[in-house]
């Protein structure tokens, strides 16, 4: 399935295999790793990711933030 990605100002579409889990956080895939001149630096925990001539820098969510959403999922369960 094709799924349309939106990161920021970054928009792509991705083919994905596609499965019903409850997640705040994107798996990033080979086709997204090694087609899109992406970097991965794993010391600051950032992925750059080239598309169009622009570059995008990805990073993970704080603890805040992903306590957060597991609070919105628990809710929306509910």
């Amino acid at each position: 399935m094709k799924v349309k990605l939106f990161l920021g100002n970054y928009t792509d579409k991705v083919l994905c295999d596609v499965v019903p889990i409850e997640a705040s956080h994107v798996l990033l895939g080979r086709p997204l790793q090694f087609d899109k001149k992406t970097l991965h630096d794993g010391i600051i925990k950032e992925i750059i990711l080239t598309y169009n001539n622009k570059k995008f820098a990805l990073h993970p969510p704080t603890p805040t933030q992903v306590s957060e959403d597991q609070v919105q999922m628990k809710k929306i369960r509910k």
